[in-house]
């Protein structure tokens, strides 16, 4: 009976750690939950590479950047083999598909282009065939690179220039499709001397959607395909959507918390990191500024308790939910040739947004609340500086309840689970002891 509760106890605990510590798949599959790309922006870009270029901007939900931060993470502190056990996979990684249309999205020749191939085949991948042939034209995205998966925001350039070569014509034999065949004649002009294709976006539309395509692999099994729904429809051209600039009013202040001193170094002086919430408002302005010519980053400032001046620092400064880190070289001076482990650090941010086609200065949010280790607001007299927007870690204003002591886990019965773990770890040990003394006092007997 005794080895049979110890057998127990020891199974519960390591499945309580396995729950805790390392990411689970979700019910579909995956180790986050995949939603299609968010305010996708379409610009025609006037020329860029080609006359038909276009640049497409859109954004990845916080659950993703974090789950790709943290798989960035494990493979620069080398524990990415345990990072993917956990999951149940060899590897996954995220891709985007685009569509495109020109003037009807519902043409039967010129309207969306999706079809069954771009989902992929168990053997040759996505848009291919039982063959293997490509059955997607030069212009159709089906296996796009992101840029970077950790940061909120990512843009592609689509519709580029064509060669007169099967990329523009296909080729029957294969049955993949040329971007001629999803044009109708009088939708463009193609100069064969120069090899340019011409659209008046004057005259017409082009339509564009996007979605995820994730890929999951495990040794010996074919790679297996998971797809967010298709994002709202961007446009450019005739039709197409106007931006309209922003103003500091659209620029609300950054929500961070959780200040802490990492194990990094930067020229022999440590670095901080901090938590960004990127809420919905800035995900859609973001993308939306991006591809009109334009960038909103954060600017993070610190200062060493007691000086009186903020100082910028160095560090990211692209927008991505999650942590962010900064290094506190700036903070050394003539009197400070060094900034000690132990040294406490006040920390404030802002936005900063360039829309140098717009406007001659760039426009600065107010600043986030001031934070320090311990506390995520700093009581500083008349120079206060106060943030209404509610604290995502903070129940009282409405946010998720966090475990004041580890900061993640789901708090068991109200008790941290790392708690949990040590009194099943001190149960297991009065156990051993109990079944070692009871055999010793038989074996006397």
């Amino acid at each position: 009976m005794l080895k049979k509760i110890l057998s127990a106890a020891v199974i519960f605990a390591l499945l309580l750690t396995m729950m805790t510590v390392f990411p689970q798949a979700a019910e579909n599959g995956l180790p986050f939950e995949l939603v299609a790309p968010a305010y996708v922006t379409a610009r025609w870009m006037e020329g860029g590479d080609s006359p038909t270029s276009t640049m497409l901007t859109y954004s990845l939900s916080n659950e993703m950047t974090t789950f790709f931060k943290n798989k960035e993470n494990a493979h620069l502190n080398d524990t990415i083999d345990q990072f993917m056990q956990n999951i149940g996979c060899d590897d996954i990684w995220m891709t985007i598909q685009v569509d495109w249309a020109l003037d009807d999205v519902k043409d039967s020749v010129s309207g969306w282009h999706y079809t069954k191939y771009w989902d992929g085949d168990e053997y040759f991948g996505l848009g291919r065939d039982s063959e293997g042939n490509a059955r997607y034209s030069e212009w159709d995205v089906i296996d796009g690179g992101i840029g970077n998966a950790t940061e909120t925001v990512n843009d592609i350039w689509v519709t580029r220039g064509l060669p007169n070569d099967e990329r523009w014509l296909g080729n029957p034999e294969t049955h993949t499709p040329g971007v001629k065949d999803q044009l109708k004649s009088s939708q463009y002009t193609y100069d064969e001397e120069n090899e340019e294709l011409h659209i008046d976006m004057s005259k017409h539309t082009l339509y564009f959607r996007v979605r995820f395509a994730v890929t999951v692999r495990k040794n010996g099994e074919p790679d297996k395909y998971y797809f967010s729904d298709w994002s709202n429809n961007a446009s450019t051209g005739k039709d197409g959507e106007k931006f309209t600039p922003l103003t500091k009013a659209d620029l609300a202040a950054p929500v961070i918390t959780g200040l802490r001193m990492t194990d990094k170094e930067f020229n022999d002086n440590p670095v901080v990191a901090f938590t960004l919430t990127v809420p919905d408002k800035l995900m859609e302005d973001a993308t939306k500024v991006e591809a009109n010519r334009g960038t909103i980053v954060i600017e993070v400032w610190a200062r060493v308790k007691g000086d009186p001046e903020f100082t910028e620092l160095q560090g990211d400064w692209i927008i991505k939910a999650g942590e962010m880190e900064s290094a506190l070289f700036n903070l050394a001076n003539d009197e400070r040739p060094h900034v000690e482990k132990d040294t406490i650090i006040e920390l404030r941010c802002r936005y900063r947004y360039d829309q140098s086609n717009y406007y001659d200065e760039c426009i600065y949010s107010d600043w986030s609340k001031t934070i320090s280790f311990g506390t995520d607001d700093i009581n500083q007299g008349s120079t206060q500086i106060v943030d209404s927007t509610p604290d995502p870690d903070d129940p009282n204003q409405g946010g998720k309840k966090k475990c004041p002591i580890c900061h993640f886990c789901p708090q068991p019965l109200g008790l941290c689970i790392f708690i949990w773990l040590l009194i099943i770890l001190a149960i297991i040990i009065i156990i051993v002891i109990i079944v070692a003394v009871a055999k010793k006092k038989k074996k006397n007997q």
